[in-house]
Formats: structure tokens, sequence, C-alpha cells
């Protein structure tokens, strides 16, 4: 989102209206029978065409020594917009960016200029405001010039409105205009670039709109779902989560770490650690053993690691250790609240027997003394896995809490790309 390059606005002006006093006698004579447009005296008119020679012959820096005695003889709009006019060609051409602004501005303001012109004069101004690092004062060109239809050549309208409303400190107006970016594009038949999804994420998590960008970060993976792609979402959601001070638990990195799994984006040994060190002190040796069974299997786990090793030795002995799980659930659906049941279904869920786990989050629901927006994220996990999209969507809108919101709406995203069971 960058300003356009100084070379733009010299090669896009043309002398608006140039001179005819060298024309051939027969189309003086029909200049004269016609209304004329333009009312010059003749002293106006003779000094006005020696600076437009000189700017023919391209000798710009010529031409603009004498543009204030020009000015000065300028007694109506006629000849004040062949001064601003000139003085844009000049400046433009050599590229001095204080005089650029001063004909913008005394064109833009005149009312001999062509109207079909404005939107291109406006979106220059604010481009050239934006510049010299004057944000807010850039917004109202540019947006006069998106409202008068302009599309310049080479940048991106709604991207440089936003990048001046962010600037600004505009942060929503700033997201929304990218929005519209976006739209844009999508309406001609083309995908957005994932930089402007990137930038959109950036700009709300440094703002701490943390709601927002997780939603951004949600349509940035739904324009552009890859392994790799889910990988570096979630890494950067958690890493910004924590910058922001958002206290992120065992629990909720666990259910990153699953949807990272389940959108096959385990990246090396330290994404097969984590999880599998999460799952372990959650209390879930099953899952804990299933993922470092998994990388050693994909070849992302190298045999010499040691504290994987250890790992996967203490997962085995405390599966080995675990009693039934159809026993303890028996005692959760006699248990007067749903704790018990939450639990179970957690090692339901760890040991990705996905239908008991429904089951058991479902009771856990219906008791209640849970942390219902945990039991929730968990059972639509559950139902996603067993392919049951719509009932998984369902139970992921019931998370309403932040982060784990968040979460939910990532899982739902995943849920949309996945083929069907």
């Amino acid at each position: 989102m960058k300003s356009v390059s100084k070379a733009a606005l010299a090669a896009a002006v043309l002398l608006a209206v140039p001179f005819a006093v060298s024309a051939p006698a027969a189309a003086q004579k029909k200049q004269k029978e016609e209304a004329p447009k333009f009312k010059v005296s003749d002293a106006f008119r003779k000094a006005a065409v020696e600076v437009e020679n000189l700017i023919k012959a391209k000798d710009f820096q010529g031409a603009a020594g004498k543009l204030d005695a020009l000015e000065a003889m300028a007694t109506n709009d006629d000849e004040k917009f062949f001064v601003a006019n000139f003085r844009l060609t000049t400046a433009a051409n050599l590229k001095d960016d204080a005089t650029t602004i001063r004909a913008l501005d005394a064109l833009i303001a005149n009312p001999k200029t062509e109207p079909a012109n404005l939107g291109q004069y406006n979106f220059f101004r604010g481009d050239k405001t934006l510049g010299q690092k004057k944000p807010a004062e850039a917004i109202p060109f540019l947006l006069k010039a998106r409202e008068l239809g302009y599309v310049p050549n080479g940048a991106n309208l709604n991207l440089l409105i936003a990048q001046a409303q962010l600037d600004a400190g505009q942060l929503d107006a700033g997201v929304a205009s990218i929005d519209a970016a976006i739209k844009a594009e999508e309406a001609a038949g083309r995908k957005a670039p994932l930089a402007w999804y990137r930038f959109a994420v950036d700009r709300l998590y440094r703002g701490g709109k943390k709601a927002a960008a997780s939603e951004w970060l949600s349509r940035q993976m739904a324009a552009y779902p890859s392994a790799e792609g889910w990988r570096a979402t979630l890494l950067v959601y958690l890493e910004q989560a924590r910058e922001k001070g958002v206290a992120m638990d065992a629990d909720l990195q666990l259910d990153v770490m699953r949807l990272m799994r389940a959108a096959k984006a385990m990246g090396g040994e330290f994404d097969y650690q984590e999880y599998a060190d999460l799952a372990q002190r959650r209390g879930l040796p099953w899952e804990a053993k299933a993922v470092i069974e998994e990388g050693r299997a994909a070849g992302k786990i190298q045999a010499s690691n040691a504290a994987i090793n250890e790992l996967y030795r203490s997962a085995v002995v405390r599966e080995k250790a675990e009693g039934s799980l159809a026993a303890e659930e028996k005692t959760a659906t006699a248990a007067a609240n749903g704790t018990t049941a939450k639990n179970v279904g957690d090692a339901y869920l760890g040991s990705r027997n996905f239908t008991k786990a429904a089951e058991l989050y479902r009771v856990a629901l219906q008791k209640g003394g849970v942390d219902a927006n945990l039991v929730n994220t968990r059972l639509g996990i559950a139902l996603a896995m067993l392919g049951q999209k719509a009932e998984a969507k369902a139970a992921f809108q019931a998370v309403t809490a932040s982060p784990r919101a968040e979460i939910a709406r990532f899982w739902t995203t995943w849920i949309d790309q996945a083929p069907a069971a």
C-alpha cells in the first residue's frame, strides 16, 4: 500500500485546454464565430503562449519561472485556470510536490475545471498529502476521488484510503476500507492478495481488537486454505494473543493444537512436543502417546529426541494405569453435576472416541456446573471429527466468551473447508 510514484502524476497530466493562437486562419475564424469557452485578455494570451511553448519544448524550469508573473496578470477564473494547469504540468514534471499540491488545490477549486478531471485531481492531491505523512489531511481527497469514480493506474484506491485511515488512527474505518477493497476484487472475479488479510489482522491485533482480528484470520484461512496457512495462522494467533495479555491456559492451547492436527498443519518436533506435553498435563496420556506416534510415523520426530522419548514413556505408563472409562461413564451419569461427565468426555476425546465424547459432553451441559464455553468447544470438536458439520457448527456458535469464541470461529472455518466425512 505505497503512494504512487512521482512519475505517475507527470505522466497523467496533459494541458487541459491548450491555446490555439497558432491555428490556421480558417480555424481561428471558426473559433471567433463560435461562443468562446474561455475568456482571456490579449496580454494574458500572449504571455500564456510563451509559457505553453516552453512546456511543449519540455523546458519545464523555464516555464515555471514565468508562472508567478502570469498569475499576477490573471483576473478571472478562466485565466486562473490556465495558470493552475500550467503550474501543475511544470511542477509534476519537476517533481516539486509542494507546488503540485498548490496547483491541484487551485484546479479543484476552480469552476472552469472539467468535472471529468476532478476525480484524478483529488486522487493525486490525497496521494501527495499521504506522501507528506499527513494521513488525516489526505483522507477527504481520497474519499472524494472514490466518490467521483476515479480508478487510478498502478494503485488501489481503497487500500490507499485504508492506509490513510489506519495511519490517522481510524482503525475501524481503515479495516472497513480493506474489506471494501477485498469485496471489489471478489466482485471482479479475482481473489484479493493474502497480504491484504494479513495487514488487517496485524492492525486489529495491534489495536487490541482481538475478536475482530481472529475473525479476519478466519476469513484469511477461508480465502487461502492450506496446511502451511493454518499453522502460520494459529501460531500468529497464539503469539499475538499472548502479547496482548490474553491468558492462554493449557486447555485453550490444547484446543488450538487439536485444530492444527486436524488441519494436518503440524510442523516439526517442537509442535509435537508441545502438543504432547499439553495433553499429558491435562491428564490425557492417550492423546499424548498418539500425537508422538503420528510425528514419528511422519518422520518429523527424531529417534534421539530425549525429551519426546521421555514424554512418550510417561504417557504409556499413565495410559496403562488409567481405569475403565466405561465405569467412570456410569459414575458421571449418576453425578449431581456435569463435572465428571466433562472429565470423562475429555478422556474419550483424547482417545479419539468421538461418539462417546459427544455423548458425555451433552450430559455435562445438561447437568450443569461446568464451563459451558469449554464444553461446547469440545463438543464441537468431537462432532467435527465425526463429520457432523451442522451439529458441530451449532456447538461452536454456543461459545460466546473470548478467547474461546475465537478458537471456535477457527474450528468453524476449518469445518467449512473440510471434505464431507
